[in-house]
């Protein structure tokens, strides 16, 4: 375990290391502009961990991950009384903050409770990525102060100045860090985005196609701190009860003026919702080509916000098929995966669920611009495994590059629950992507982190060590968080893509890339949010199996706009930069 400041504890702690029972040198990515060619580097082979960072050695399985633990540890409080708020937060992003080329780590920290009880409390923290897999705190040299209880992050350029800012969602006001080069400086208030309601779920968008980024904000709900513990154990200690019994709170919506500040078009665009809101993703999700937003709901039916392309939005999550499951259930929604889980390229939706639910698989069915989802969970593989565990993080990704997305899951309960093996801490869950739309559990074979108990909570994927494989970062509760380092034998070949648009757009929120290789087709969306209250490496990174040539890349770019390439070679990283209009 750490302290509250996240000083790493020794290895082998018992919050990170109860086994359970089975259940059945850094390669120099190759960056080119567009029109430039580049040729595939062949990777070298992985240096050996050092003994003072790895705790784990992967076995051998389709997929393999060694984890290594961080100099951060979530605070979640511990009020005494069983406040809500401390079970729900532990986001985490990555992104180059610096602008050295690899990913960092910004994670948002909570703080003793009450809020204000103590006169140090913890501030969010930022982890520079050092190469060969080390980290450093830098947080007090980029400005990050205590600024309250941290629940969630969602990242983007909405400045449009070249580097990502960060907005962190909190139990209380919550805060935008503008990232000024090297430090970072609050400007909640001047953009006038410190929403004060408790919220998790945000992501940016550009709802209304002016060319600056938007945010939206998910809530959860309210509840009186006075009149907490709000449920008692069989012991007659304090417990969390149930989110049913409290009221959800208003979504916000803020419109990006261009100069700095927001305004709250909450009203206006229609949608404000009253569901309790955790995950968020702002996607496409009826094939349109306008981002429209999925709240995943709290033990009720989550909403489906489409973009009617005139500054408003219609609630059609019942129409679309994504407000409940198969048989009919509003389930407790938490984190949100998007990918194409059956070779079709268009994107499904997989969403993790509480204890005695299973993780939901919908399926993209129909045509573009009248697309709607079916529940496929059990047809996939997916229906069992998961019901005992209560799920957090969330990501679809190809960890081993065969050209199939898998599908990777943090849990972790939030109170004990009767009947269930797993009090509080739970084994996470990996799943191997089959050809025909299929996952086989391979959480047994993936390594010792997988075989033992934690208490998940975010999850952020990219590839840290740049070696083309994506690695997984998660937070977790009374334990540090890891860093999930990806060892898994190559069965193919890849290629990483980044699109860098026209200012203020400049991370290219909403594009599509499209590619064609070997007779198949990948397509791989610009989103943001997903996960659970953590954000991704934004950089569609493609598994493209044996096929050694790309045949085509499509990019449409925010505005429509199509740029095509032919004959690409593999096993690089290509950097397009949008075309001038």
């Amino acid at each position: 375990m750490t302290d509250r400041l996240g000083t790493a504890a020794p290895h082998g702690s018992d919050a990170v290391s109860r086994p359970i029972r089975s259940r059945s040198s850094r390669l120099g990515a190759v960056i080119v502009a567009v029109l430039v060619a580049g040729c595939g580097q062949p990777t070298p082979p992985q240096p050996p961990p050092t003994p003072e960072t790895s705790i784990q050695s992967a076995p051998s399985g389709p997929i393999r991950f060694t984890a290594q633990e961080l100099a951060f540890q979530y605070e979640r409080g511990e009020s005494g009384f069983a406040w809500p708020v401390e079970v729900t937060g532990g986001g985490v992003a990555l992104r180059d903050f610096d602008g050295d080329g690899d990913l960092d780590l910004f994670f948002a920290q909570g703080m003793p409770l009450p809020v204000g009880r103590t006169d140090h409390p913890p501030a969010d923290v930022l982890l520079r990525n050092d190469g060969e897999r080390r980290f450093t705190d830098v947080s007090a040299a980029w400005g990050l102060t205590p600024k309250g209880y941290g629940q969630g992050v969602a990242v983007a350029d909405y400045d449009g100045d070249g580097d990502p800012d960060v907005y962190v969602t909190r139990y209380g006001a919550n805060t935008l860090w503008r990232n000024d080069g090297g430090r970072f400086t609050d400007v909640t208030a001047e953009a006038g985005v410190g929403c004060p309601l408790w919220s998790l779920g945000a992501a940016f968008l550009d709802y209304d196609d002016d060319g600056d980024l938007d945010l939206f904000v998910a809530n959860y709900f309210d509840f009186d701190e006075a009149a907490a513990p709000f449920a008692y154990d069989a012991n007659g200690q304090p417990d969390y009860g149930t989110p049913a019994r409290f009221p959800g709170q208003p979504d916000v919506l803020y419109r990006n003026d261009g100069d700095g500040h927001f305004t709250d078009v909450t009203a206006s665009a229609g949608v404000a919702g009253s569901g309790r809101g955790m995950g968020v993703l702002a996607a496409d999700l009826d094939g349109d080509h306008r981002i429209d937003l999925l709240v995943a709901n709290d033990a009720e039916a989550n909403a489906a916000w489409i973009n009617r392309g005139d500054g408003t939005f219609d609630e059609a999550a019942s129409r679309i098929g994504l407000d409940l499951n198969a048989a009919g259930q509003a389930e407790a929604n938490m984190g949100i995966a998007f990918g194409d889980t059956d070779g079709d390229a268009v994107p499904d939706i997989v969403i993790s669920h509480f204890v005695g639910e299973h993780d939901t698989l919908w399926r993209a069915r129909g045509q573009p611009g009248s697309r709607f989802y079916q529940d496929e969970t059990y047809a996939a593989g997916l229906g069992s495994a998961s019901k005992p565990f209560t799920g957090w993080g969330i990501a679809l990704a190809d960890f081993d590059l065969d050209g199939l997305l898998d599908l990777l899951v943090t849990n972790g309960q939030i109170r004990r629950e009767p009947g269930q093996p797993f009090p509080y801490e739970n084994p996470p869950l990996l799943w191997h992507g089959l050809a025909g739309g299929r996952f086989d559990d391979v959480t047994d074979s993936a390594g010792p982190y997988f075989r033992q108990l934690h208490m998940g909570r975010g999850l952020a994927i990219g590839d840290l060590d740049d070696d083309g494989d994506p690695d997984a970062v998660i937070t977790h509760h009374q334990a540090p968080a890891v860093v999930l380092w990806n060892e898994s034998p190559r069965s193919g070949h890849w290629l990483r893509v980044e699109l860098r648009g026209h200012a203020p757009n400049r991370d290219a929120l909403g594009a599509e890339v499209t590619l064609e290789a070997g007779g198949r087709t990948f397509f791989t969306p610009i989103t943001s949010g997903g996960s659970y209250l953590s954000a991704h490496d934004p950089r569609p990174l493609f598994g493209l199996g044996p096929c050694d040539l790309v045949d085509r890349l499509t990019i449409r770019w925010p505005s429509g706009q199509l740029e095509s390439h032919t004959k690409l070679p593999v096993n690089q990283s290509r950097l397009w930069l949008e075309p001038a209009d």
